[in-house]
């Protein structure tokens, strides 16, 4: 996804290893990955596509690990003008395959070779636990430089206070580097220099994954089990609120 140099502007010439990265994996091969466990390109628009407004209105968006390039095809469909940055070269040839503005090269080489506040919006969906924390810290402070005054911060990942988001998606990756509890990237967000900084907690567990609690009917079956059957509903809520919440969230911010 995201941490070599990046190329020499109009090239396509392989960029060389950096040694802040994680090893980049063959990249046909994690296409295949994303298109088997990540979702096909319309579940991930629908997902993405209620970004898209916080963007309104702006310009020069930065996609940072657009992969297949689902959320730069919706920005376009808005108007609003945006490109696109990944690593994974055949990521980046399926995007310019469908007429998307992208480059292959790393994020932090990348935005440091930007004019200061030239940026209107920065998004990366599924990025940041791709990152050392040595390199996301110095992503995001750069990225403070960058944005403009009114500009957007979207960064959406895994949520691992979510047990089932951890287990089920997190250590299936064999690329990602650390999870990111939710309260940790806001208060990245925060000392980089963004302000309004929320969380959005994104893609409920479906209840019936969830633990299930007893009905009052029980209760009302035999009397002598009431304190029994809340006890135990109340142990299961606990349960639920670790296990069983949302499996995605995104830190947003303006600068």
């Amino acid at each position: 996804f995201l941490a070599t140099t990046p190329p020499a502007a109009g090239t396509d010439q392989p960029a060389a290893a950096s040694t802040a990265a994680p090893p980049d994996l063959d990249a046909f091969k994690y296409l295949g990955f994303e298109d088997q466990f990540r979702g096909s390109q319309d579940d991930i628009s629908r997902r993405l596509a209620e970004y898209v407004p916080l963007f309104a209105g702006q310009t020069d968006v930065l996609d940072i690990g657009c992969g297949r390039g689902e959320f730069l095809d919706l920005l376009r469909a808005q108007g609003i003008p945006a490109r696109g940055l990944d690593i994974n070269h055949a990521m980046v040839e399926a995007s310019r395959a469908r007429g998307l503005d992208v480059s292959r090269g790393d994020a932090l080489s990348y935005l440091s070779g930007l004019p200061d506040a030239s940026l209107g919006g920065l998004f990366a969906a599924q990025v940041v636990e791709h990152l050392p924390p040595d390199y996301l810290t110095q992503l995001l402070e750069v990225a403070g430089h960058k944005l403009r005054p009114g500009g957007r911060i979207v960064l959406e990942t895994i949520n691992p206070a979510c047990w089932l988001a951890f287990f089920e998606s997190y250590i299936r990756d064999l690329s990602h580097v650390r999870p990111i509890h939710p309260e940790t990237l806001q208060y990245l967000l925060r000392v980089s220099g963004f302000h309004d900084v929320s969380i959005a907690f994104k893609s409920p567990v479906a209840e019936a994954e969830k633990m299930q609690t007893v009905g009052a009917a029980a209760a009302q079956t035999v009397p002598a089990m009431a304190d029994l059957v809340e006890t135990f509903n109340e142990n299961m809520a606990k349960i639920n609120a670790r296990l069983f919440t949302f499996q995605d969230y995104a830190a947003i911010g303006t600068k």
